[in-house]
């Protein structure tokens, strides 16, 4: 199955340390292969400087579906941008909603005095519980005090609520993975 994939290449990345203000990673075989391969984040198009949530989850998402034509699509429909990506797949045919399943990309969205922002956070589910209201999630660009804009790769216990904060970052929703039809 494509969730169990997401979850495994999610779950390889727990722990990468960033070197600090979004411009690469302590560990050289997550910034760069070796010197003839561009690095697995900017093969998803991350750029030095740029936050990576985004990319992160892209790049699982692309691992996981590697070698199958939907990979394509899936080239096509994550941004560097959390709120982008919502939308783009809400547009696409992708199942995009408030239930949590393991190996979608949850999106947040970032509000300022009860104004949507452009900027969000996205993360990989990677564990739903049996109420559907605690997911297990590996996100990328976080850290111990900071629920965007950190510096490492991290297993977080979110509470899934789409109750709306005037500031901070509100839940959008679930992109959930097809399966690939064999």
């Amino acid at each position: 199955m494509i969730s169990e994939k997401i979850v495994k290449w999610a779950m390889l990345f727990d722990g990468i340390k960033e070197k600090g203000n979004n411009e690469g990673w302590e560990d050289v075989y997550f910034e760069e292969i070796d010197s003839t391969f561009q690095s697995l984040m900017e093969s998803v198009g991350w750029r030095y400087t740029e936050p990576w949530c985004a990319y992160f989850a892209e790049l699982i998402w692309k691992l996981a579906y590697l070698d199958h034509p939907l990979s394509i699509d899936i080239n096509k429909l994550f941004s560097g941008s959390a709120v982008q990506t919502w939308k783009n797949f809400k547009e696409s045919g992708f199942i995009c909603s408030a239930v949590p399943v393991v190996g979608a990309v949850v999106i947040w969205r970032n509000y300022k005095k009860g104004v949507a922002l452009q900027s969000g956070h996205a993360a990989i589910v990677v564990k739903v519980e049996e109420n559907l209201l605690t997911i297990k999630t590996v996100e990328g660009n976080v850290s111990a005090t900071s629920e965007r804009e950190g510096d490492e790769v991290a297993m977080r216990t979110k509470t899934v609520t789409f109750e709306r904060k005037l500031n901070g970052l509100n839940l959008l929703g679930f992109i959930h993975p097809k399966e690939i039809q064999v």
